[in-house]
């Protein structure tokens, strides 16, 4: 599976080998096109030195076929400067697509650093998203460098997984937030912690529980939005292999799966579910098992190089997968 594009090829083969009313056939294809030519867009945000560009002023969007992604400023500058940067990501947040219908934004990432003890700039961000972004549940928390968060303590680089220790401070961390949410915004939303990895000359370290981190988006982007962040081809398979249920990334794996088919039965249903013929959503099934069994390991959210981008977050996801 190459693109997303070969996907919704599939897919198409599946409605004219299994449709045989061509009014059902052409309504579903119809439905497919719309979403050839969707885009799904997604919102980095993060304080200074957390995955957000500290030199960015404006909001810079990076388009990759079907996926775009939006750099926010890293805030923690100055008064005047963080102002402006918060107006810039509040506009945006409520900016409308194309079609005026919807909000351009599918899906918010705030990320927070696992090794700072500051919190404030943190729930200064979190709650700019929550007050601004109406869809709360399109909005995921990330407590990066999760490895670091004990300033390397109790983090097992031989295994790539965190120590008894750990785990419980970073459980802590997650609580913490997640009951700040609760009390402040009478939301709840649990936050991730996870480590992008990296990749330093000779040495090199292997992302931490990115599996939940994709399962997380792909289960909070609407429709076959969905798809489009997954359909992409990872360099390296072993990103996916350690996480926090510590069984090579299977039980993500099949959460995510799940996910996706269900996005695709309501995509092609929609409220004439009732009306679809069976045989085609089992096709339909066929495809996306064959997608996960295949090639799960190598899915990624970014695969073209981007020319002269020196923007963190562009850094940040091709160190994801």
């Amino acid at each position: 599976m190459r693109s997303y594009d070969d996907f919704m090829t599939l897919i198409n083969e599946a409605i004219r080998e299994n449709v045989s009313n061509e009014e059902e056939r052409l309504r579903l294809e119809k439905i497919v096109l719309g979403f050839r030519d969707d885009q799904a867009n997604i919102m980095i945000v993060g304080g200074t030195g957390v995955g957000a560009d500290p030199e960015t002023i404006n909001i810079d969007r990076y388009e990759m076929g079907n996926l775009v992604l939006w750099d926010t400023p890293g805030l923690g500058h100055g008064v005047n400067e963080d102002k402006r940067y918060k107006e810039n990501i509040v506009n945006k947040l409520m900016e409308r697509d194309s079609s005026g219908e919807h909000l351009l934004i599918d899906l918010v990432l705030v990320i927070v650093d696992a090794s700072n003890c500051d919190t404030g700039t943190s729930y200064e961000l979190i709650d700019l998203v929550l007050n601004s972004y109406a869809h709360k549940d399109r909005i995921i928390i990330g407590l990066n460098q999760c490895d670091m968060a004990m300033k390397g303590r109790f983090w097992n680089f031989r295994e790539n997984r965190p120590e008894p220790q750990l785990t419980d401070f970073l459980k802590q961390k997650v609580d913490s937030i997640q009951r700040r949410i609760r009390d402040t915004n009478n939301l709840d939303i649990e936050p991730v912690y996870y480590s992008a990895g990296y990749t330093d000359g000779k040495e090199s370290q292997k992302p931490y529980n990115i599996s939940r981190l994709f399962y997380l988006i792909v289960k909070n982007l609407k429709s076959l939005k969905a798809v489009m962040v997954a359909c992409r081809k990872s360099r390296d398979s072993g990103n996916f292999e350690r996480d926090d249920n510590n069984d090579g990334g299977a039980g993500y794996r099949r959460k995510t799966e799940s996910s996706m088919l269900d996005k695709v039965r309501d995509a092609l249903g929609g409220s004439h579910h009732q009306y679809l013929q069976r045989d085609l959503m089992d096709k339909v099934c066929d495809v996306l098992v064959y997608v996960f069994e295949k090639a799960f390991y190598t899915f990624t959210v970014v695969t073209t190089t981007v020319s002269n981008v020196c923007s963190s977050v562009a850094r940040f996801f091709r160190s994801w997968w």
